[in-house]
């Protein structure tokens, strides 16, 4: 990975984000990288010496690591907590490893993982892929000797606003920090989705696969109305699900406006995968990303 400073950002800075300690260990696949695209991680490895990022672009990543930090330290004198351990598990030939955030053993063992997210992340539930990972991490434990009685996610909102929770209400979240339980798969529905997961990420050494919009988390496409001669949604009309809910509203507004579809985005590719420049399904759905 190679990296740029654009913005000209303090070399303290710079420097901390390039210094990143993270490593899987002795492992073939880290358990992240399991539950992540398998085209993705492919494209990660044989571009490895060419990919490029801008340090400003993974200040967010650092400011995770900074609260990672802080809550580790708070847990240092508490010997009912386990925090930051990396485990290691086998299956199929591979050497899969894990490293969870904090077990709480007193009372009901309850394993927490916590993410430096945004609000857009919490306002459905948890997440599949946190779901798969607090799984995993569980089944890693048990191996380990530890026992897990709940899961949950502890999301931290850094987008979060006070104004926003008078003035949008419905699923806004009231507070900075979320926590949400995560279901419990059983052992075996979590095993079944390892040896799934490690068979796509094998098969896609020999043929690359394609990401489904689900890995690409693509949302949706909509329709707003907007006054002709604009590009902002009237009020109340910028999020149809379909073309002909915004037919029947624009019936009712007159000819003074006209429909716009909103294409569906995938924010991973457009936001969060560094190995994008290097994706023909990315690039050929974008062109413009490639300045054509």
């Amino acid at each position: 990975m190679k990296y740029t400073n654009k913005l000209n950002l303090p070399s303290s800075i710079a420097q901390a984000v390039m210094n990143d300690p993270y490593t899987r260990g002795k492992a073939n696949i880290s358990v992240t990288g399991l539950i992540g695209p398998a085209r993705k991680r492919r494209l990660e490895m044989d571009h490895a010496d060419e990919m490029v990022t801008d340090v400003a672009d993974r200040v967010w990543s650092l400011y995770g690591q900074i609260v990672h930090g802080i809550l580790e330290r708070a847990d240092l004198a508490d010997d009912a907590i386990v925090a930051e351990r990396r485990l290691f598990i086998k299956r199929h030939g591979w050497t899969l490893s894990g490293q969870f955030d904090r077990l709480i053993l007193a009372g009901q063992s309850t394993l927490q993982d916590y993410k430096f997210t945004s609000v857009y992340a919490v306002m459905d539930g948890v997440k599949q892929e946190y779901e798969a990972q607090q799984n995993i991490y569980k089944l890693m434990l048990n191996e380990h000797g530890y026992h897990v009685d709940k899961m949950q996610i502890v999301a931290i909102l850094r987008d979060w606003s006070k104004m926003r929770v008078t003035r949008q209400g419905g699923d806004y979240p009231e507070y900075p920090v979320v926590v949400m339980d995560v279901d419990d798969w059983g052992k075996e529905k979590t095993e079944a989705y390892i040896t799934e997961r490690l068979r796509a990420h094998g098969e896609a050494q020999t043929e690359l696969p394609e990401c489904t919009p689900e890995e690409r988390w693509a949302d949706a496409p909509r329709w707003k109305i907007v006054k002709k001669g604009n590009t902002r949604a009237e009020r109340g009309h910028a999020n149809y699900d379909s073309a002909e809910a915004a037919e029947k509203a624009l019936a009712e507004l007159g000819d003074k406006f006209s429909i716009v579809e909103v294409p569906s985005e995938s924010k991973r590719c457009a936001n969060y995968c560094e190995a994008s420049a290097f994706c023909d399904q990315w690039n050929s759905a974008n062109p413009n990303k490639l300045g054509l």
